[in-house]
């Protein structure tokens, strides 16, 4: 059978392993990180399931450990790649040094990085103690502390503001696909374990479709509010903030107070993205992601593929999907590859 190369160990990632393993095929994952995991480390909870993400992380981890044709290469990175389907030459760096590595073919899964908000002054974070990002939000209730940064007090209101660094053309154009899902399953945590705190979305177009619109109304009903209209300004006063913001159902100017502001901040490429283009030849989209052709997975390199939220942010179950997608894609590929010869 083949060898397959895995750069990415996020959900799609270990997905991918997984099943090329299963099919008889040897994987080497690469990850440049210490730990596998990808951006499922920092959940608290799967959407919209409410798993808890440490449990699906653990339950990934086990499977790849038990399948003795995947090779678990971590704190290691593509330094040199050469050739053409079906024979890829790479050259890895890792703690013990280079490795050359021959494959037959490759999966993109190295997913994306969480937007950093600083250079939207408006909204003040880096400035003010009391706004932080979804991300930082989700790894504080992981760990079980729902406090402000400025006093380590439980916060009695908390706002949180869509789309921020995605759906604008002066920062990222595209939409970032789970930040509305993941605002809905973190107002939804707050609401769960503290009732008594006044949680508020304010968004553009609220983006949840599927079993997404389900929980959207769960949440409504838990008594989560949802303006619609993006804020403007954020200023602190008083040992508070207030968001200044235009109520577009409305169509009036309102102040909110808040003593927690969320940003929930969309998905860029990982900055290996173009280092790993220029190398192995493959195409990016408008976006900066890697550009897929018709079959969702394909590049525009034979043998190479691409998986999960290195083609654009995505959600932890559409990256699984993806995942498994990719394997019976490269299946599919050495088998037909077999035939031929044998023909």
């Amino acid at each position: 059978m083949g060898d397959v190369l895995v750069a990415g160990s996020g959900i799609a990632g270990m997905q991918a392993s997984i099943d090329l393993a299963d099919f008889g095929h040897k994987v080497f994952l690469l990850e440049k990180d210490e730990k596998l995991g990808g951006n499922l480390k920092n959940l608290s909870e799967i959407f919209p399931t409410s798993q808890k993400a440490s449990d699906v992380l653990s339950a990934y981890l086990d499977k790849i450990k038990t399948r003795s044709n995947i090779t678990v290469m971590k704190r290691t990175e593509i330094l040199d790649f050469s050739g053409n389907s079906p024979k890829f030459l790479v050259s890895v760096k890792t703690p013990n040094g280079t490795k050359d590595l021959t494959v037959n073919a490759v999966i993109l899964a190295t997913g994306f990085q969480p937007y950093n908000p600083s250079p939207l002054k408006e909204y003040g974070y880096g400035r003010f103690k009391d706004v932080v990002t979804s991300l930082e939000l989700e790894r504080m209730l992981k760990d079980g502390r729902f406090i402000r940064p400025s006093n380590r007090q439980k916060p009695e209101s908390v706002v949180f503001i869509q789309c921020v660094g995605s759906r604008d053309c002066n920062v990222n154009a595209y939409c970032s696909d789970f930040c509305c899902n993941n605002a809905v399953k973190l107002a939804k945590i707050i609401k769960r374990e503290h009732p008594e705190v006044i949680v508020s979305v304010f968004y553009i177009d609220m983006r949840t479709p599927y079993e997404g619109e389900v929980e959207f109304r769960n949440a409504r009903r838990l008594g989560i509010r949802f303006p619609r209209g993006k804020p403007a300004k954020v200023r602190e006063d008083e040992g508070a903030l207030t968001i200044e913001v235009e109520d577009t159902l409305e169509n009036d100017l309102v102040f909110v107070r808040s003593d927690l502001l969320v940003l929930s901040v969309g998905g860029v490429p990982d900055p290996t993205v173009n280092s790993l283009s220029k190398a192995m030849k493959v195409n990016l989209s408008d976006s900066g992601f890697f550009a897929v052709d018709e079959t969702i997975v394909g590049s525009n390199v034979k043998g190479i593929f691409v998986a999960g939220a290195a083609s654009g942010p995505k959600d932890t179950s559409y990256s699984m999907i993806q995942g498994s997608c990719v394997a019976a894609k490269v299946d599919i590929l050495f088998r037909t590859s077999l035939k031929l010869k044998a023909s």
